[in-house]
C-alpha cells in the first residue's frame, strides 16, 4: 500500500472534519482525538457534492457517523455505509499518523 503525506496532526481540528486532496480525489479527514483518525471520500454519494468534511459527527448505538449537511444521511466512519440507504456508501480511505504527520493510503 502506498501512503501519501497530507498534513501535520496538529493542523487537524479536534472533533471535526477537514477536506483534503489525495491527487484528484477529495477526502474528508475526521480527528476524534483519542478515538482516532477516520477518512472517507468527501463526495456525498447521493449528490456527488464534496461536503462530507462539513458534516456533523455523532454516535448512534455506539457507532461513529458523520451526518451529511445536504441530505442529513449518516455515513459510518469506518465502513462508509449509509445508515438510511444501504445502497449508498462513502468510500473509506485508510489513514494513519506517525511522528506527528497524517498519511492517507493511495496514489497522487
Amino acid at each position: 500500500m502506498n501512503w501519501t503525506q497530507i498534513c501535520s496532526l496538529d493542523s487537524l481540528p479536534h472533533y471535526a472534519g477537514i477536506a483534503a486532496w489525495l491527487g484528484t480525489r477529495p477526502v474528508a479527514i475526521f480527528n476524534l482525538g483519542e478515538r482516532g483518525l477516520f477518512a472517507l471520500d468527501n463526495r456525498e454519494p447521493g449528490s456527488g457534492v464534496s461536503l462530507l468534511a462539513r458534516g456533523q459527527l455523532c454516535e448512534l448505538d455506539g457507532e461513529l457517523y458523520v451526518c451529511s449537511p445536504l441530505y442529513k444521511q449518516h455515513f459510518h466512519l469506518l465502513s462508509g455505509e449509509c445508515l438510511e440507504e444501504p445502497g449508498l456508501k462513502a468510500e473509506p480511505v485508510a489513514v494513519k499518523h506517525e511522528h506527528g504527520t497524517v498519511w492517507l493510503a493511495g496514489e497522487v
